[in-house]
């Protein structure tokens, strides 16, 4: 890294960043990180140590996005229970359709529902000779955490928070593009700093690119009446999920404050060190 880099990168963890900074920021992060997993002999190669991790954290506050660029970077699939299951309703088939319906209530699906799309995806991957995972929306039971630390070696369940009044704004903001899949957001929260020291947090949208714009849909239960009530369920719910990983020392807490340029030079270093790691070993 360069003298200028350097100073860049010291300046960005006390400073509110520019975009220019930002970015420079996030490259060298996934440089760094690009870095150790050839240290650590990581790579796309089926002999290779697996890894699986687990992503936790409530609707909206970006557990997905975060997934799909750390899979990307150590090269082991992202595998979302959010994405199979609008794969599932967009295909039509009778579960999808079970599934549409619920959904359109604001209920969270039942676990045998996300159990057979989960296993159907994890049996394709066993055949194809994926070594690992990151997963991100399941295990939802303390049945289903129990079983996966029983049938998979988890190395990380890493738990991302965010306010609860951001988490609204974001999955109103929401938006999909019917023609490529991707994901984006067109909500640009800026929340100041409370008196109770909670931090400022400053999220720019994530926009499109042009070529999107004309396909972009909002999902059908991205309403706020919607939103509030599942995050409502998501807190019931998510305790004896967080609980099960805890009594393994496998969960690591991380709050949200800013975007993803911002966030990602944070996190990587901090997953960096996770690389290798496995269930019977201790942070």
């Amino acid at each position: 890294m360069t003298s200028a880099s350097a100073a860049l990168q010291r300046r960005a963890w006390r400073l509110p960043m520019t975009t220019y900074a930002a970015v420079s920021n996030l490259k060298d992060a996934l440089d760094r990180l690009a870095g150790g997993c050839a240290t650590a002999g990581f790579s796309t190669d089926a002999a290779q140590p697996s890894i699986n991790w687990v992503f936790l954290g409530p609707p909206g506050v970006g557990k997905g996005t975060y997934a799909s660029r750390v899979a990307k970077a150590f090269g082991v699939p992202h595998i979302a229970t959010g994405d199979l299951i609008r794969a599932e309703i967009k295909s039509g088939s009778s579960l999808g359709e079970q599934m549409k319906a619920v959904v359109n209530q604001g209920k969270l699906l039942p676990c045998a529902m996300v159990d057979q799309v989960l296993h159907d995806r994890l049996a394709r991957g066993r055949q194809e000779g994926e070594r690992g995972f990151i997963l991100d929306g399941y295990p939802r039971t303390a049945a289903q955490a129990e079983q996966l630390l029983k049938t998979a070696d988890i190395g990380l369940v890493l738990n991302l928070s965010l306010r609860e009044e951001v988490l609204v704004q974001k999955c109103m903001g929401r938006r999909l593009c019917r023609h490529c899949g991707k994901n984006y957001n067109v909500a640009d929260i800026h929340l100041p700093a409370g008196a109770d020291g909670q931090p400022e947090i400053v999220m720019p949208p994530l926009s499109a690119p042009p070529e999107c714009e004309p396909h972009l849909e909002t999902r059908a239960d991205d309403r706020e009446e919607v939103i509030r009530h599942r995050l409502e369920v998501y807190k019931q719910e998510s305790k004896p999920v967080e609980e099960a990983f805890r009594r393994a020392g496998l969960v690591v807490d991380f709050e949200l404050v800013a975007g993803i340029p911002e966030t990602l030079p944070r996190l990587m270093p901090l997953l960096e060190s996770y690389i290798g790691r496995h269930a019977n070993e201790r942070a």
